[in-house]
């Protein structure tokens, strides 16, 4: 099942590693493995190759990292290693920080939340063209709604909402939820011409963090 989804999501592997009721669910996307700690983090993936290429001084290779998400950037090497350098400082303590990437050819930019020493969040976003985009591979919320199903099933939470986009056109945006004993997966959809799809895949007290948020204005 792991390789059905895999080529589904693309880059989102979801899988159980036991049977639904027994064991807790193993969430795994932009090449991350969530609750992973910091240090192994920092060293895997896209991430990991970037610090060992700023460490060998390869400031071609940073570049070509850097290009591999955003390729209208004009990196400065040196200036992405001392960002990556001081977050990865920052998270291995315990701070509460959060690390970007992604892939530009399926039009995806990811953000990871680490905090305590640990990965509590992976925010994936897929942007959604209307029209064809000649190189580019972008997911659309169908596919990924229909690989999160044939991994779970149904969702917890499953609803449709009005949604205006921003050349004022109304649309009926999806929401669902698959809600595990300690993390959640959520899957947001934002139609429209510049339209996109979101999947969240956080640990439930990352969850309640954000619902106990204060706005300090009310």
């Amino acid at each position: 099942m792991q390789n059905t989804i895999t080529s589904i999501l693309g880059v989102l592997m979801l899988f159980r590693s036991g049977p639904q009721q027994e064991r807790p669910w193993e969430l795994k996307g932009g090449g991350h493995l969530l609750g992973e700690t910091a240090e192994h983090f920092f060293s895997e993936s896209a991430v990991g190759q970037l610090l060992r290429a700023c460490e060998a001084g390869n400031w071609k290779a940073v570049k070509q990292l850097a290009k591999a998400v955003d390729p209208a950037t004009k990196p400065n090497a040196k200036d992405i290693c001392a960002r990556a350098t001081h977050v990865k400082q920052q998270a291995t303590s315990g701070a509460r920080q959060e690390y970007g990437g992604g892939d530009d050819k399926t039009m995806r930019t990811d953000t990871f939340t680490l905090d305590g020493g640990y990965l509590v969040k992976i925010d994936m976003v897929f942007s959604a063209p209307t029209t064809d985009v000649a190189g580019y591979h972008p997911k659309y919320f169908g596919e990924l709604f229909k690989g999160l199903r044939e991994a779970y099933g149904a969702p917890s939470k499953s609803y449709t909402e009005p949604v205006f986009d921003v050349y004022g056109a109304k649309y009926d945006a999806h929401r669902a939820e698959w809600m595990g004993k300690q993390d959640v997966i959520t899957i947001i959809e934002q139609p429209g011409r510049d339209g996109r799809t979101e999947i969240v895949v956080e640990t439930l007290a990352e969850r309640n963090r954000a619902k106990k948020t204060v706005n300090p204005l009310q």
